[in-house]
């Protein structure tokens, strides 16, 4: 990448930040270093080995197809942000409901994926998603060092809204994760510091029961090299800004299976249960501290990103690109649920199947995230890496029975 790339790139971000009203304004305050984690063990490609097999879907229960699949009773669709010709690539949503607002965000580009230039953007709905602000900017690269941020995850808790977001020397070579706050007396974002080395969060922090909250992702063993290995961050207690602990799930890497692990977690108790892209699962049975695995999963996926959740209901529920055909990549984006209180899927619509009239986009749906409030799931994706788009659906539209 060369300086004037770099700093083209640079000046769209703060461009976008003078139209704003929501926009951090000047240089992001200082914050330590923190090293990779120590005692890495690497490996080469092909090393991994399968621990055994896993039932992810029940298996007393056909697995549908998908020319079966139907869509939730009803759901409804909205496009979030759509690309414009300022930021050209878009992708890796979050979704967050934190005091009644409603708060989306992704990483944007000027023209391709974590080229040129890379800053986190977000946007705001007072009104559950139907109308959405102007575009706000929770980080970038303000003194042009070359920091890519990419991608961003959020956390609500305590009357706080924070964003964890990992910073890149290039496309995909992570050096640190940095934790950002919202200032709601002003509406600016500053950073918190750093709270982790070479660790990219895949989704939001979940609370435990032992007090820390665990954050799956995926690390790199060096700074500024591709995170390979499936990882959770786990916090010192209820310090969500302090220093993180990452834990990897393996030693070495999950190639062949997958070059991005990207990883979600269940929680049950001290019962960790991490789903990892590339058709992986780990269990952990002391929050996260230690970890069995790999094993495969009996669940046909693409090679991308899961999102995992646990609902009110009792339910778990898993967000994944189901294979459609041969030749269609990330066409199928589906939802699955298990009956409350049970710990295998057994249940499955189509949240998105190809090109989509009504919001013009598609057919490409990848990268699912989500977030419960009163009754109605907010599930946003990425279409074409180019739009940020919304399926809200009734919880009641994906409820299973018990036995």
């Amino acid at each position: 990448m060369n300086a004037g790339a770099t700093l083209i790139g640079w000046i769209i971000c703060v461009l976008a930040l003078s139209g704003s009203p929501y926009a951090a304004e000047g240089e992001k305050p200082p914050a330590a270093d923190i090293p990779a984690p120590a005692g890495r063990t690497e490996a080469s490609a092909g090393q991994i080995e399968i621990a055994g097999d896993f039932m992810l879907w029940d298996e007393n229960v056909p697995l549908p197809s998908p020319e079966s699949l139907t869509y939730p009773d009803q759901a409804v669709d909205v496009m979030v942000h759509r690309m414009d010709e300022e930021f050209r690539f878009l992708h890796d949503n979050a979704v967050v409901w934190h005091k009644d607002i409603l708060f989306a965000a992704w990483y944007n580009c000027p023209r391709a994926e974590i080229a040129e230039s890379s800053c986190i953007r977000s946007r705001r709905s007072l009104d559950a998603g139907r109308t959405w602000s102007n575009v706000e900017v929770i980080a970038a690269d303000y003194n042009a060092q070359g920091v890519f941020y990419v991608p961003v995850t959020f956390l609500s808790y305590s009357g706080q809204l924070l964003a964890f977001v990992s910073n890149m020397a290039g496309h995909d070579l992570v050096t640190r994760c940095e934790a950002f706050s919202l200032n709601e007396s002003d509406n600016q974002w500053a950073s918190r510091g750093y709270i982790a080395g070479p660790f990219l969060p895949n989704c939001p922090p979940l609370l435990m029961d032992d007090g820390n909250f665990i954050m799956a992702g995926r690390m790199a063993a060096r700074r500024a090299t591709t995170p390979e290995t499936p990882a959770v961050a786990i916090s010192s207690g209820k310090d969500s800004t302090g220093r993180w602990d990452v834990v990897p799930m393996m030693a070495g890497i999950s190639r062949p299976y997958t070059a991005f692990p990207e990883s979600t977690v269940w929680l049950d108790g001290p019962d960790v249960t991490a789903i990892v892209r590339g058709g992986l699962v780990f269990t952990s049975s002391n929050f996260g501290r230690t970890w069995r695995g790999p094993f495969q999963h009996n669940v046909p996926a693409e090679d991308s990103k899961p999102f995992a959740l646990q609902l009110s209901t009792g339910q778990r529920c898993l967000l994944w690109n189901y294979p459609k055909s041969p030749g269609s990549t990330r066409h199928l984006l589906t939802i699955a649920v298990s009956r409350p209180g049970e710990h295998t899927l057994s249940a499955m619509w189509k949240i998105r199947d190809g090109y989509l009239e009504q919001l013009q986009a598609g057919p490409e749906w990848s990268y699912p995230c989500a977030a419960e409030h009163q009754g109605s799931l907010y599930i946003i994706y990425t279409s074409e890496k180019k739009h940020s788009v919304m399926t809200i659906v009734p919880l009641n539209a994906i409820g299973v029975k018990t036995r």
